[in-house]
């Protein structure tokens, strides 16, 4: 069985499973009354269902299980960080699931989103052979650096957990939060499957080739007007496993960054700007991009393909450009292109 038709198999299956868990998981959180009301930060007008982003994380588990059913020849240490990935999402899900129902505070899911980070990391104090930890990346003029340990702990750390925030703010226009990760899985994808240098990893990319066909398969559902909402189950799941896969697939680390330099970049200088202001960085405001960009006249569909089109602009420039100083150049832009947004 060739790498195509496998990957090809296994998109249509999760993709398939998607669509199913979200016409399910839907039907089942209405009778629980498990609904997003309409508010002052809220874009819709009539309640939804709130928390479908355990149907996405259903159908890439559905997704990963059939990578095993099918011939996938894989290096030894890959089940190990897989199962270690899952087991991190799983407490996110779960938590978040919980703060979707009930609300719970920002400094609770701030503990919990450090130990579902630590799920992935702390095995690597056992040896250099487990845990998921970036210990090297490459940085413009030096090339690859090498990071000491723990500065490496607490750098994965700071991206896991940074990661996850950023894909809940993100999170604030029907689609956008799916749109932008399903650019990210797109990129990473293409990244590993064909791979630079003519250097494929192809189980690697089997991983946001699922996630991404079990966010396509929410996506219709999520698309404006909403008729679900994935959550904070969803969002930070989406953040959660986009930072692991970053970091399994050889430190796909500024790719990672370019495709979601924008939203990176909006939730720095939102929460750079409620802290100049005297306000707590964790309380959430319209101060965001989006909010901006809607408080302007602008429909939450174009503010979607906007974000979007310019995430897999900047992605597609961490596949065609070889240099590491030109993709900074390519984050400075995307600086810029924020602050001609937003100013």
């Amino acid at each position: 069985m060739s790498n195509s038709l496998i990957a090809v198999v296994v998109f249509a299956v999760t993709l398939a499973t998607s669509v199913a868990f979200v016409y399910k998981t839907t039907d089942l959180f209405n009778r629980l009354g498990l609904v997003d009301k309409p508010g002052p930060r809220r874009v819709h007008t009539t309640p939804v269902p709130r928390g479908l982003g355990v149907a996405i994380f259903l159908a890439f588990l559905v997704g990963i299980a059939m990578t095993y059913i099918l011939p996938v020849e894989r290096q030894p240490r890959e089940t190990e960080r897989i199962l270690l990935m899952i087991v991190g999402a799983a407490i996110i899900v779960g938590v978040m699931l919980v703060d979707d129902a009930i609300s719970l505070g920002p400094g609770v899911k701030l503990v919990w989103q450090i130990i579902a980070a630590a799920v992935v990391i702390l095995p690597r104090l056992r040896s250099p052979d487990h845990g998921i930890v970036i210990e090297q990346f490459n940085m413009p003029f030096f090339g690859t650096v090498s990071i000491p340990l723990l500065i490496a702990l607490v750098g994965t750390f700071v991206w896991l957990v940074g990661l996850m925030n950023v894909m809940n703010w993100v999170d604030g226009l029907d689609g956008l939060a799916g749109s932008v990760t399903l650019v990210a899985c797109a990129i990473l994808f293409i990244h590993t499957f064909w791979g630079p240098d003519s250097l494929p990893q192809f189980t690697i990319s089997l991983l946001p080739l699922a996630l991404g066909a079990a966010i396509l398969g929410f996506l219709p559902f999520n698309w404006h007007p909403a008729r679900v909402i994935m959550g904070d189950a969803g969002a930070m799941f989406l953040g959660f496993v986009l930072g692991v896969i970053a970091i399994i697939g050889g430190a796909k680390i500024a790719t990672a960054l370019l495709v979601l330099g924008l939203p990176l970049l909006d939730g720095l200088w939102v929460v750079t700007y409620r802290w100049l202001n005297g306000r707590s960085p964790m309380k959430a405001d319209m101060g965001h991009l989006h909010h901006r960009l809607l408080a302007s006249g602008i429909g939450q569909r174009a503010i979607v393909l906007f974000v979007a089109g310019t995430s897999a602009l900047f992605g597609a420039s961490a596949l065609l450009l070889p240099s590491p100083v030109l993709k900074a150049v390519s984050f400075g832009l995307i600086g810029l292109v924020l602050l001609a947004t937003v100013g």
